[in-house]
């Protein structure tokens, strides 16, 4: 993931050295990220299970079960925010916690600590639905729609395919007009969603990271 690799304060402004980059972070803001909640996605994705589990047991309604109504939308991608640091957790071998909150650009921020220095990743989820849900949906589809990202250095996009479908990952081509930082994909191998992939950086060195649902 993108990493913040030094910083120099000037006046009230933090520029952070980011991935051979000079970003600029007011105070302000900095401590904001920097205090905000996070969680550890080991833990919350054992909850959320137990959870379904006693759901599932239950007439409670298909939709309701999958969070696909709008009520449960913050719960829906808080989950999947868990699933994607706790893959990223197995790239980097480091715990990468997380915390929703959800602003212009981005919906979690990502924190880990290496070598004894802390890091920092703003990161915005996309998904491509089920069939059931839109017939059309696409990864090449979300991926274009990324375009209206021209000046997003520091942001990480990562997108959820959750479809049942061949996924071929080196067939995907990221137009140039796309200006972020990285851009990771990640999904379910098996149909009991027991095994997860993760595949990226698609705009850098691609790899891939298969990893099991915290048991």
């Amino acid at each position: 993931m993108c990493r913040i690799s030094g910083c120099f304060r000037a006046t009230n402004v933090l520029l952070i050295v980011f991935d051979g980059l000079v970003l600029a972070l007011s105070n302000i803001e900095l401590n904001v990220l920097k205090n905000l909640d996070f969680k550890d996605p080991r833990s919350f994705l054992l909850k959320l299970r137990c959870l379904e589990e006693v759901v599932s047991q239950t007439d409670t309604p298909k939709n309701i079960k999958n969070l696909r109504v709008n009520g449960l939308k913050q719960a829906r991608e808080a989950r999947d925010a868990a699933l994607f640091c706790y893959g990223m957790s197995k790239v980097i071998g480091e715990t990468v916690y997380f915390s929703m909150c959800e602003a212009q650009d981005y919906d979690f921020v990502a924190k880990w600590r290496s070598n004894s220095i802390e890091h920092l990743a703003r990161v915005q989820l996309k998904e491509v639905v089920p069939k059931a849900l839109n017939t059309a949906a696409s990864l090449d589809t979300v991926i274009s729609q990324l375009s209206k990202y021209v000046d997003s250095a520091d942001l990480v996009v990562a997108i959820r395919l959750n479809q049942i479908t061949r996924f071929e990952p080196d067939s995907i081509v990221v137009p140039s007009t796309i200006k972020i930082g990285e851009l990771w994909v990640f999904g379910s191998i098996t149909e009991d969603q027991s095994e997860w992939g993760l595949w990226g950086n698609f705009l850098g060195q691609l790899g891939f990271q298969s990893f099991e649902y915290p048991a």
